[in-house]
């Protein structure tokens, strides 16, 4: 797919999406998002990176929502900290095993990056 195809699939998702819509892309994990007007900020696309579940679809929860490239790198060097795998691999230890989600709820539309 062309970048100019690209950008106008991405201004019609823009335009034409309703507030809070939710495109999965073909990045495993990676999701446009519509965000509404707020106050002065007018209407949005935002990539969220949302965490798979077993059945390839992202979780019921809210996920990292980027609108930057500044932000993106803020969240690169959080994600590559040392202790934060330490962090993640102690909380693993003392929290309760979950039963991972299986229901697979992908969209029919995928977003071609």
């Amino acid at each position: 797919m062309s970048a100019n195809e690209k950008d106008k699939r991405l201004t019609e998702f823009l335009e034409n999406g309703k507030d809070w819509e939710r495109k999965q892309t073909n990045i495993p994990g990676v999701f446009l998002i519509r965000l509404p007007q707020f106050r002065s900020r007018p209407a949005c696309i935002g990539i969220e990176l949302d965490a798979l579940n077993r059945g390839g679809g992202g979780n019921r929860r809210r996920g990292i929502i980027l609108r930057t490239n500044a932000e993106l790198q803020q969240l690169k060097e959080i994600i590559t900290n040392e202790k934060l795998l330490e962090l993640t691999s102690s909380i693993e230890k003392v929290n309760p095993m979950q039963q991972p989600n299986t229901v697979a709820n992908l969209d029919s539309e995928i977003f071609e990056v």
